[in-house]
């Protein structure tokens, strides 16, 4: 949208609130027959709403609850470079009145440019909870206990029914040999937590990953993986995203960077 010299003019004395009452109320008639103009103004107007000298944040009575969407819907490194640009634009030096009143305007619009293609892309690359779920379990990444040669492991076998999707017939092999065996096997329990998981058994699931979290096996942070992929199945984002933070606080950790990734997505 291009304005003529006087109309930017009256743009940035309107939004820096120093036009008289009686060029208020002239430009504001303005806004009302020219819905392109109204746009424009709103647009700068809710953007002011929203800055601030350090970092895009929320201040007393913003008037646009979708800028307040777009503020949120920001990590705060990328707002705080953003932000930077915007001020390094707005703070240029001119040479005469109407120019900086110009180039004031024209920054506004950079800025609402960058801030509608920054929402753009982080809406469009987000996903649901089951969206998520969907994209990120993968039961081949659990341990194999399927040894060349040896076809009498019933560890073997349970493996086998559960890469068949038989999850119940596989629980119940998995289920007797934990009881049977004198020490506590993290590889079983990740079969027992997802069987459960895949029989929609959520209670045992996360009953089985809170005692693997909580046990002083080498494997026990990757309960963090799999609880969140248990939440994410039932829907639940926030809880999902609270142990994923969890999970990401330390780089060791199971699936840390696939976390990250998660985090980002997740709506």
């Amino acid at each position: 949208m291009n304005f003529d010299e006087t109309t930017y003019e009256q743009i940035a004395a309107y939004l820096n609130n120093q036009m008289d009452e009686a060029e208020k109320i002239a430009f504001e008639a303005s806004l009302e027959n020219d819905t392109e103009l109204a746009s424009f103004v709103a647009t700068c107007a809710s953007l002011e709403s929203v800055y601030d000298e350090h970092t895009w944040n929320i201040q007393s009575n913003a008037s646009t609850e979708e800028v307040k969407a777009l503020a949120n819907q920001f990590r705060t490194d990328d707002v705080a470079n953003l932000s930077k640009k915007i001020r390094d634009i707005q703070q240029q030096n001119t040479t005469t009145k109407s120019k900086k009143s110009y180039f004031y305007v024209i920054s506004s619009a950079v800025a609402v440019a960058a801030v509608i293609t920054l929402f753009y892309f982080s809406f469009m690359q987000s996903i649901t909870a089951n969206e998520a779920f969907e994209q990120y379990h993968n039961w081949n990444a659990l341990p194999s206990f399927v040894e060349k040669g040896d076809t009498e492991d019933t560890r073997a076998t349970a493996q086998a029914l559960f890469e068949a999707e038989k999850y119940q017939e596989a629980l119940t092999i998995f289920k007797e040999y934990a009881q049977k065996s004198t020490t506590y096997d993290p590889k079983i329990q990740l079969y027992i937590g997802v069987s459960y998981l895949e029989l929609e058994n959520y209670h045992e699931a996360i009953q089985t990953f809170d005692a693997l979290q909580n046990s002083n096996t080498i494997d026990h942070h990757k309960a963090y993986w799999y609880l969140a992929l248990t939440y994410l199945k039932q829907n639940n984002a926030e809880t999902a995203k609270k142990i994923l933070n969890t999970l990401v606080k330390n780089p060791t950790n199971y699936n840390y960077e696939k976390a990250k990734e998660l985090l980002k997505k997740l709506k």
